[in-house]
């Protein structure tokens, strides 16, 4: 769960999506109490069986009640100790390596070996030391929640999800074989603005000192061609598209533009898509492939599109709740491009 945590909470904070890094908070804790919840309820009904186990090894009756009293009352800390860990997870997220450090010391040793020793010095010490566990973990609980509140205000609070540009940015996402790159093309062209799909993305990030003209192949690939989901490629695609946004008016394809800019008033957001006959027919005109070829390079790339994009926005890919347009390219390009350019013209009247 905390590994969890860490990799879907460091995500969205390289990304400063303040709505979802607040959900992986609450989620994170909320669903890690669940869990750790019920492990303690599975103890609490598998204590004394559990503990019958010593008898296997000829251990007398009294080591075992010894053995079904610790699990009973050390497990109630579990709960606890899942919240602690949830939150160690957190912290690492946004940045920390002390603190998480802290709250682990907290739980393992600053907190057990004093109150043990408390412990020993009384009568009953066989049931009383084990409340150890159940008490240094409350006490780890209320300190993190501490941490983690002066974290949150350091690194998080400041965060606001704020319009990037006032510039027009037409994003359009599309299913393979619509041809969509060329109608994304013709708009910009139409309107007389840029023109944005992953090749000038990738020439924007040179030039601009985003990645180094010496970085090797590979890397520039997997870092702006790929659709692979690889979580710092995906954080400083987003930081391009934003400053390609801020230059001024442009059409960008593809890359989850339109949800990295959804804060801008003047973006408009279009999804392309059409039968899959007439999408077969485009790639094997365009790309000369087979009819098979083509179909599996249209399933193949509308899975790595729909999961780049549901990866970053949590959103239904081609849902049409999340656009401005949805256009049928079996229209033909020059209706889609003009149906484009009178929907971005009108809103500008």
């Amino acid at each position: 769960m905390s590994n969890t945590i860490i990799s879907i909470l460091s995500f969205n904070y390289g990304m400063k999506d303040r709505k979802r890094i607040d959900e992986c908070i609450k989620f994170g804790i909320v669903d890690t109490i669940i869990v750790s919840l019920m492990i303690t309820l599975l103890f609490e009904l598998l204590a004394h069986p559990l503990s019958q186990l010593f008898g296997l090894s000829g251990s007398t009756q009294e080591m075992i009640d010894i053995c079904s009293t610790a699990l009973h009352i050390a497990s109630l800390g579990f709960v606890f100790m899942g919240i602690s860990v949830a939150i160690q997870g957190v912290l690492q997220s946004i940045g920390y390596a002390i603190r998480p450090l802290i709250i682990a010391l907290l739980r393992l040793v600053i907190f057990v070996f004093p109150i043990a020793y408390f412990f020993t010095l009384t009568e009953n010490v066989t049931t009383l030391v084990w409340w150890t566990f159940p008490i240094s973990e409350l006490l780890t609980v209320i300190v993190s929640f501490i941490i983690l509140k002066k974290s949150y205000n350091e690194r998080i609070s400041s965060i606001k999800n704020e319009s990037i540009t006032n510039n027009l940015v037409i994003a359009i996402s599309r299913e393979h074989g619509t041809n969509g790159k060329e109608i994304a093309r013709q708009v910009a062209k139409e309107l007389n603005i840029e023109f944005y799909d992953k090749e000038r993305i990738k020439e924007f990030a040179l030039k601009h000192g985003f990645v180094s003209n010496k970085e090797s192949e590979d890397y520039i690939y997997s870092q702006f061609l790929s659709l692979d989901i690889n979580k710092n490629s995906i954080i400083l695609l987003s930081n391009v598209i934003k400053e390609i946004a801020k230059k001024g008016n442009c059409v960008i394809v593809g890359r989850a533009a339109d949800y990295i800019l959804k804060e801008d008033e003047k973006l408009v957001r279009i999804f392309l898509y059409a039968p899959l006959e007439y999408r077969l027919n485009k790639v094997m005109e365009i790309y000369h492939d087979s009819h098979e070829d083509a179909l599996r390079y249209i399933h193949k790339s509308d899975h790595s599109r729909k999961s780049y994009y549901e990866v970053i926005s949590n959103k239904t890919w081609g849902d049409k709740s999340n656009y401005d347009l949805c256009l049928d390219c079996k229209l033909g390009n020059e209706t889609i491009k003009d149906i484009i350019c009178n929907y971005v013209k009108s809103l500008n009247k």
